[in-house]
């Protein structure tokens, strides 16, 4: 309980001394006081919520080594963002210059390889798949994956870069198979 309060009062004080300086810092590389007012915030709330309770020695340079965690993962959900932005203008663009019918035959090798990619996902090994999952489709950055599944952001990694590799070489292998059969 007393460590409870002590821990509290610290980061009462790095709030109080430190907050500032976090706001210039996002302010700098966001140019969006908004986002580094939420960024910020986002230092304080990972610092609270850290399961390791080790104390910090040196809490101004343990903020900002959060401060740049944070921000990396700011920039990915941004660009994630940007990149489904620019595709869904890109297949709104296609959708409306394409005007004659589409292949039935590329509509099936289309639905073929989406099926193979689902069968792919079905087979990988239960936590891998939920990282996965987590990454590709539910848009979370490695480090809430790690702290919602209880492992480090390298295992976090190692997991999504096996199952994509994974799931290339099995609809690679399917596809094969099925050009093969014909």
């Amino acid at each position: 309980m007393a460590s409870d309060k002590s821990l509290a009062q610290k980061i009462s004080c790095a709030y109080q001394s430190t907050y500032g300086q976090l706001v210039r810092f996002f302010h700098k590389r966001t140019g969006n006081y908004h986002d580094a007012d939420d960024l910020s915030q986002d230092v304080f709330t990972l610092w609270l919520n850290r399961k390791e309770q080790t104390p910090v020695q040196e809490q101004r340079a343990f903020l900002f080594k959060i401060a740049n965690h944070v921000l990396i993962d700011h920039w990915r959900k941004n660009q994630k963002q940007k990149d489904l932005y620019q595709d869904d203008s890109k297949l709104d663009d296609a959708a409306q210059s394409y005007t004659t019918e589409i292949d039935p035959g590329y509509v099936l090798e289309h639905q073929q390889r989406l099926d193979l990619l689902s069968e792919a996902i079905e087979t990988l090994p239960p936590r891998r798949r939920e990282a996965f999952v987590l990454y590709r489709f539910d848009g979370l950055s490695q480090s809430e994956i790690a702290e919602q599944m209880d492992i480090s952001i390298s295992m976090v990694e190692k997991h999504i870069a096996a199952a994509l590799l994974y799931c290339k070489r099995y609809v690679d292998a399917g596809q094969e198979k099925c050009t093969n059969d014909e």
